[in-house]
């Protein structure tokens, strides 16, 4: 298994982990974590039996993968894959690995991934080793389109046991978290959450599931009158994540642009929805995979009202919400559990 992480990311952890969990029962688990931190490998969750290699062993983990004896399944990380100009090296290298897994007749599992960077070389390198793979998974239709070869598959993170919380009836509280990286809502953002909060008597609470976010929650929370900001702190990654799943299982509503926030936040009976300015296509195509749509709206021009009313919209759709997701959930399970076992 490729494993590899930044340290930081609960959600890039938390798909990790279930694919390691998918795998188990196919046998004993050899786990490629590259650099990474003790904070990483402690959301892994590794278990007694189960071998981790650091950056270090890089080239005892590719002896055993490709000379060991024994069956051999390779299952590769899920999320987004890069495929830029840089990454051309990486994606020859593992062209050849599969290539040789296959002639000595192993299983090669892409679990469900996603176009990042895109370059024409790198992509054929790819491609190539996505077609000698038994199972490539795409977590959204533009990344099947564009590379012509797989299926398409919720995202990983779809697939995390749901978790009942409180009643949506007795939830009171707005969740709001933002990327640290792209630029601050608009004033009327600001003003639109705000009036859905006093409609619908919500608080509004801000935390970061990634820790390059925590800046931008504690902004928000300035910004909006009476929101209240749940630091990071001391936490390590594994605790952070703990925490953040706890608080979904008391929200009603969770505004985002963060994917696996609205995925995981939604497993916890959270109506998810994304209000940014120009958002990028992610988490609408990724949520469409599973049949919910209308849960993204652009803000960049968008008046207050505007805002208020897209909210006030996602009210009462928690059933139908619910339903897909076990869909989504049980399709997930399945194509994994049957990838794992036609051997």
């Amino acid at each position: 298994m490729i494993l590899t992480g930044v340290s930081g990311n609960l959600g890039d952890a938390v798909i990790r982990r279930r694919v390691l969990e998918w795998s188990r029962p196919a046998g004993r688990i050899h786990a490629y974590l590259g650099r990474t931190s003790s904070g990483w490998v402690e959301q892994m969750g590794l278990r007694d039996g189960e071998t981790p290699y650091p950056a270090s062993q890089r080239k005892l983990w590719l002896r055993r993968l490709l000379f060991g004896r024994g069956k051999r399944v390779l299952v590769f990380d899920p999320g987004e894959v890069p495929l830029g100009r840089e990454h051309l090296k990486s994606e020859i290298m593992f062209f050849a690995i599969v290539l040789g897994l296959r002639l000595r007749g192993a299983q090669v599992i892409r679990p469900p991934r996603a176009v990042g960077g895109y370059d024409l070389v790198t992509a054929f390198f790819y491609r190539a080793s996505a077609r000698l793979s038994n199972v490539v998974l795409w977590r959204d239709r533009p990344s099947l389109d564009r590379m012509g070869v797989g299926e398409l598959a919720p995202d990983t993170a779809f697939a995390e046991p749901a978790v009942a919380g409180l009643p949506h009836t007795e939830r009171r509280t707005l969740l709001v978290t933002m990327r640290g990286k792209r630029p601050l809502p608009s004033d009327a953002w600001f003003e639109g959450i705000a009036a859905f909060a006093r409609d619908q008597n919500l608080r509004i609470v801000t935390m970061a599931q990634v820790d390059e976010d925590e800046k931008r929650c504690a902004e928000i929370a300035a910004r909006l009158a009476d929101a209240e900001h749940l630091p990071w702190g001391k936490r390590s990654d594994l605790e952070q994540e703990v925490a953040v799943r706890l608080l979904y299982e008391e929200c009603a509503f969770a505004v985002s642009d963060r994917l696996h926030v609205l995925i995981l936040a939604a497993k916890a009976g959270v109506t998810p929805v994304e209000i940014a300015p120009s958002p990028a296509a992610k988490i609408r195509t990724h949520f469409a995979t599973v049949g919910y749509v209308d849960v993204s709206f652009d803000s960049a021009t968008a008046s207050a009202n505007d805002v208020r009313a897209f909210l006030t919209a996602q009210t009462g759709r928690n059933d139908d919400l619910r339903a897909k997701l076990l869909a989504a959930q049980t399709r997930l399970d399945r194509r994994i559990e049957r990838a794992l076992t036609s051997r």
